[in-house]
């Protein structure tokens, strides 16, 4: 029926990880936004057979947990539990997975839960931030939009249901199973569970493009009272395919990984302006995002992005000292390797080999290419993707308190809580 299958055999513990993933995520929610996780939300809520009541009681029974969510580019439902309750914990999985009924006064709760989390975003300053981020650099890409009050609310009990027909698919899916079993065994009790699921034809998508990205722009989201300043320097990133992810992930960890990373010894170790700076690399199927930033003093906003921009220019000028590059190889590797003790992380990165088209050995060699990450090649890779020239600087702040020192960077675009541009006028 076209699923493809990851069988892991591990004997360390004695337990057992399904993971389902489907390659259609929220970048798959068309006109209703929050579709996605909405479904994937009610997998558990009930099924044709079992009431949510039921479903978690049996769970609970042998002590096995169920998890299911939405990324961008996939859907994924996981179970995981002792070994000796194996059969048990497939059987609650594939009925989620093929079976869900996706009762609605479950819909009813879980679109109110939506509502609030969309409600109290609007005061968390960290995810105002990360949302205008992603709306100016994928524009009306689905990698752009988020969840709104209007969209959660216009989704019904048949979106969810056509969303599960639409696209949980066997053909539009992989199944990775890791822990302590028998290849051979578990793959007849799979056989046997997902007896029936047909395949079918998957929609094509037809995005629009990314924005151009050029010259440097000033966003700011006025929260009026606000003592602090959410500042983000933003730009395009690369594609989770591109050949210099792991590289990319070294040079991130000595700019903005962590406290011993470029940004924090500046704005915190030196300046004492934040209580952290950092950066990070987000990999998606077709684009991604690079961005830096910190929390930090209203008085001192305009001198944080200065600093900000001053450590992004030196990365990408001046060849990183080879015992500063050490130390930030050593510290990627050691958090990867400690990662491997990870089942469900297993079973993650054997589907993410083929939902975005990686190399059958790119995690084989993955510790290698860390390590390997020379001086020179750090500098040609923040030299190519990396820029101070074409980036959004996005702050989050007190507009009577911090536009006028935005002004010295360029034009200030003002946008409100519900991150609508405002007018001139308005955002006096």
């Amino acid at each position: 029926n076209g699923l493809k299958i990851f069988i892991v055999e591990s004997n360390r513990e004695p337990t057992v990880t399904f993971r389902l993933l489907v390659r259609s995520g929220s970048a798959y929610d068309g006109t209703k936004t929050g579709l996605a996780n909405l479904a994937t939300a009610l997998l558990d809520r009930g099924t044709k057979t079992r009431s949510a009541d039921e479903f978690a009681r049996q769970l609970d029974f042998i002590g096995a947990s169920f998890n299911a969510g939405a990324t961008s580019d996939a859907t994924f439902v996981s179970a995981d539990g002792l070994t000796k309750f194996q059969d048990k914990i497939l059987d609650l999985f594939s009925d989620a997975v093929l079976h869900p009924a996706f009762p609605a006064d479950e819909l009813a709760k879980e679109k109110t839960k939506a509502l609030s989390a969309i409600e109290a975003e609007k005061k968390s300053p960290g995810t105002l931030g990360a949302k205008l981020r992603k709306a100016i650099i994928f524009g009306t890409h689905p990698y752009g939009l988020s969840a709104t009050e209007q969209s959660v609310k216009a989704i019904e009990q048949a979106d969810v249901a056509a969303f599960h027909h639409t696209y949980f698919l066997p053909n539009n899916a992989t199944l990775a199973i890791v822990g302590d079993v028998k290849a051979d065994q578990v793959l007849e009790q799979i056989k046997k569970a997902f007896d029936g699921w047909k395949r079918g034809p998957i929609p094509k998508t037809d995005w629009p493009k990314f924005p151009e990205q050029k010259g440097v722009t000033i966003h700011l989201i006025d929260r009026p009272g606000s003592v602090q300043s959410n500042v983000l320097v933003a730009q395009k990133g690369v594609p989770r395919n591109n050949p210099m992810v792991p590289e990319l992930n070294v040079l991130n960890t000595a700019l903005g990984g962590g406290s011993s990373g470029r940004l924090f010894q500046n704005l915190r170790e030196k300046h004492g302006w934040t209580y952290g700076a950092y950066s990070s690399f987000t990999f998606q199927k077709v684009g991604g995002i690079f961005s830096a930033g910190a929390e930090v003093r209203n008085e001192v906003t305009d001198l944080a992005i200065a600093e900000i921009m001053k450590e992004l220019n030196r990365i990408r000028s001046e060849p990183m000292p080879e015992l500063e590059l050490a130390l930030q190889r050593d510290y990627s590797v050691g958090n990867y390797l400690l990662s491997l003790e990870s089942p469900e992380r297993t079973a993650e990165r054997v589907q993410e080999i083929d939902l975005y088209n990686l190399s059958k050995d790119f995690y084989r060699n993955y510790a290698k290419r860390l390590s390997g990450v020379t001086p020179p090649q750090a500098l040609d890779l923040a030299k190519k993707y990396i820029s101070t020239t074409d980036a959004a600087i996005i702050v989050v702040g007190d507009a009577s308190q911090v536009k006028s020192k935005l002004e010295k960077f360029g034009k200030v675009q003002v946008y409100d809580a519900d991150l609508h541009p405002l007018a001139p006028t308005a955002a006096k």
